[in-house]
């Protein structure tokens, strides 16, 4: 005979369930993220709303447990629903820490949303909408890849080229590579350095760079006038 272990309703199966499919929503929803380059990829989204499905389901244990002691829920002044709620506020200090600001720019807004987005799932998936959770978000993962789509291809014709850079430490190099950029109105969308190593004569750092071009301007032509400069010790391209 087949033993199903259950606690306050929930079978132990139907918990693993909610969970996996947080797991696998939360990581779609990373997959995009990671796939353009950003902060918060696939781990961080499926953690946070795997996180949130479990919250969602120790909330709904906690008010099966108090009704099967015979308390009555209408008479406990305490919000049941408090503990799925904390984790909405809560993901707002997650999503802070993606938020990133330049001058006159703000990046990481998105990120921070999609964060906020997946926790909101995860509670859905925690209570077991998940029949409504799954087509919702499906239709955001197809319309959020449709909205890029149609940014890059009719509103900012831009294209994403990615290199590695490795060169000799130069402030004079990194500030000249910004003004070429600037005056060819292509954006440093990423610039991560990989590593550093001194030796001895130079300090020498490595980095992976990430620039938004528009159509109209060869990157080739580009990082050929990169390339010119005597600190660049090697340029490869990524894509």
């Amino acid at each position: 005979m087949e033993m199903v272990i259950t606690l306050y309703g929930m079978s132990l199966y139907e918990f693993m369930l909610r969970v996996f499919i947080a797991c696998i929503v939360g990581g779609l929803f990373g997959l995009e993220r990671k796939s353009r380059g950003k902060p918060a990829g696939i781990k961080t989204n499926m953690l946070a709303c795997a996180g949130a499905a479990i919250v969602s389901v120790i909330q709904l244990m906690i008010s099966n447990k108090t009704a099967a002691i015979g308390v009555d829920i209408g008479n406990i002044k305490a919000d049941p629903t408090r503990l799925t709620a904390q984790v909405i506020s809560g993901l707002g200090f997650l999503g802070a820490g993606v938020i990133m600001t330049g001058g006159d720019k703000v990046r990481g807004l998105t990120t921070a949303a999609t964060l906020w987005l997946v926790a909101i799932l995860g509670i859905g998936i925690g209570y077991g909408f998940y029949h409504f959770i799954l087509p919702a978000s499906a239709m955001i993962l197809f319309l959020s890849y449709l909205i890029k789509k149609i940014e890059t291809t009719f509103i900012e014709k831009r294209k994403i080229k990615k290199i590695i850079l490795e060169y000799e430490q130069s402030a004079d190099l990194e500030s000249i590579i910004k003004e070429i950029a600037k005056e060819k109105d292509i954006k440093i969308v990423m610039d991560k350095k990989i590593s550093e190593i001194d030796d001895g004569e130079h300090i020498v750092v490595k980095k992976i760079m990430h620039f938004s071009l528009p159509k109209y301007v060869s990157s080739k032509y580009f990082f050929n006038i990169i390339r010119k400069f005597e600190e660049v010790i090697d340029l490869t391209r990524v894509n």
